[in-house]
């Protein structure tokens, strides 16, 4: 009996024990299937609020965030935003203004669809890091403000590493891939409201992100990411003083083959010829330029992402070149000094370091109008093909090496050869530089449609074997020789006639001419003339200008005009 007991004491101390256990299970069930559901029922609006207050207190309350909807799967990893938002606050900012810590540039920010997909939450949880496979940015629209701040823009530029930003309270941020498709990204002044840049269509593929204080001290990895690729359809902007627009079609760059590919630049005038003219009281250039199938060889894309530009080589498939100058308006009276091409270079305020740029297949028309005759010339040039040696603005290059040598071949009026060669002194005190160049034979009167509306002369007959010259100058002045080689040169003085479209002639000022030039070069018997040239420089006007005048002062020498 007693053993009865001792056995049911036991059996019902088990079946209370079960019971107990039991109750304890139900308890904590009841409490984890209760946790599930607040976090489920809840867990969305915490990491709204979350987000919220993060955005706010990291961007000193300039910037919220706002979304529609966010998908969680907590065990694949996987989240998913919609139509997020995030915008700077117009009161915020105001106040920001009145206490002088307003921020130089302001943004609005506006995804369609964020998915991320295989985050280690563990890692999230337990060791603040952020692991994951694949961040997709779907079809972002960025508007960047900037805001013209006239305060010390020092002060509002965070001091801590980019990288520390980004993390936050974070250890690290880790992704295989971040995909950013589709965006559209304009700049604009918030001043004025005026768009400034516009970029279509961008895409960004970035490989093997890490963001942590090892891949920030990592100078092979850009953006965070061992490897990148950027593809932009179009991207334009209009110049400071809107005579200009700027364009560049189907830019694409890639880590991989360490390329940088432009379809298409152009820089073309906003207004005509005339209109453009009018916007000046003084000379002014217009230009309207375009060149096609550009790249960039071997580039170094970090130094790239650092605004330091440094390559191999640079090729151009094609180029036009057009400029305008209307002499009729008075010259600007601009001190030049100092703007010799290198002397430009010199003053970049990005490092520069291209071993060699190649120009192919380009077409050049200078077209002038002249302030006597009222009528227009052209200068055309075809086929050029151009090489730039040595263009760099890095003392380390120029050290070993201060010369840049730019060697141009191309078509004088599609007739003859025309080639030149210049070298440019990088630093030298006075601007050194040396041209030379050679013009191959042609017909005097293949020259009229040129020399009659610049020059108000007419060449009735003669032909030019060829032209040399080699010059030597600086800031200053330029000396140096020219050999025309020609024979039975005579030419018309020209008038114009009121309402006449053909200029007259100047019956006895085109004799007095014929008289005074010499015909030939050589002459019969006699060694070629060769005229030593020199030309004080006007500060006023470029080196294209002094090189001109210099080479017309050589030929008119060469046939007897010495002024």
């Amino acid at each position: 009996m007693k053993a009865i007991k001792t056995k049911l004491k036991k059996a019902t101390a088990t079946h209370t024990g079960r019971i107990i256990v039991f109750g304890i299970l139900i308890f904590f069930s009841a409490v984890i299937t209760g946790g599930i559901w607040w976090w489920n029922t809840h867990k969305k609006a915490i990491i709204r609020n979350k987000m919220e207050a993060a955005v706010r207190e990291k961007s000193d309350g300039l910037y919220k965030i706002k979304y529609d909807s966010l998908e969680m799967d907590e065990i694949a990893g996987d989240l998913s935003f919609s139509n997020m938002n995030l915008s700077y606050d117009s009161t915020r900012y105001m106040d920001l203004v009145k206490m002088g810590r307003e921020p130089s540039i302001l943004m609005n920010i506006y995804i369609p669809r964020i998915n991320v997909t295989g985050v280690s939450t563990p890692r999230a949880l337990i060791n603040n890091e952020i692991v994951g496979r694949k961040l997709e940015i779907k079809d972002p629209v960025i508007n960047i403000i900037y805001t013209n701040s006239v305060n010390d823009s020092t002060r509002v530029v965070p001091t801590n590493e980019i990288y520390e930003l980004i993390l936050g309270d974070l250890q690290l941020i880790q992704a295989d891939t971040i995909l950013i498709s589709g965006a559209q990204i304009t700049t604009s002044s918030h001043k004025t409201k005026k768009v400034s840049i516009q970029i279509q269509d961008v895409f960004i593929t970035l490989v093997k992100v890490k963001i942590d204080s090892s891949s920030n001290a990592d100078t092979a990895r850009m953006l965070f990411a061992e490897e990148i690729s950027i593809t932009c359809r179009k991207l334009t902007w209009l110049s400071v003083n809107d005579l200009y627009n700027y364009s560049a079609d189907s830019i694409s760059v890639s880590s991989i083959d360490r390329h940088l590919r432009v379809k298409d630049f152009q820089i073309n005038p906003t207004l005509s010829e005339g209109a453009f003219v009018k916007t000046h009281p003084e000379e002014y250039l217009r230009f309207d330029l375009s060149f096609r199938d550009i790249q960039l060889q071997n580039i170094n894309l970090p130094q790239l992402f650092e605004q330091n530009i440094m390559a191999d080589s640079m090729l151009v498939g094609a180029a036009d070149y057009k400029i305008y100058c209307d002499l009729g308006i008075a010259h600007e009276k601009k001190n030049r000094v100092g703007y010799y091409p290198q002397q430009v270079i010199e003053k970049i305020p990005v490092t520069l370091r291209v071993g060699k740029i190649i120009m192919s297949n380009g077409f050049l028309e200078y077209k002038e109008r002249n302030k006597i005759t009222h009528k227009t010339g052209k200068v055309l040039l075809y086929h050029i093909n151009a090489s730039i040696s040595n263009f760099t603005n890095d003392k380390k290059a120029i050290a070993v090496n201060n010369v840049m040598t730019v060697d141009i071949r191309s078509s004088l009026l599609n007739k003859t050869p025309f080639n030149i060669t210049w070298l440019f002194y990088f630093f030298h005190p006075k601007g050194r530089f040396d041209l030379k160049g050679h013009v191959g034979p042609i017909e005097g009167a293949w020259l009229n449609p040129v020399v009659e509306p610049m020059g108000n002369v007419s060449i009735k007959k003669g032909k030019i074997s060829e032209v040399e010259f080699n010059f030597q100058g600086n800031d200053y002045s330029m000396d140096g020789t020219v050999k025309m080689l020609y024979e039975d040169l005579r030419v018309f003085m020209l008038k114009t006639n009121s309402g006449s479209k053909k200029p007259g002639k100047k019956s006895l000022m085109s004799l007095l001419a014929n008289i005074l030039i010499v015909n030939s070069n050589p002459k019969k018997n006699e060694d070629p003339r060769v005229v030593r040239v020199h030309i004080d420089r006007d500060p006023n006007y470029t080196i294209v200008n002094l090189s001109w005048v210099a080479l017309l002062k050589g030929i008119s020498e060469s046939v007897g005009i010495s002024k």
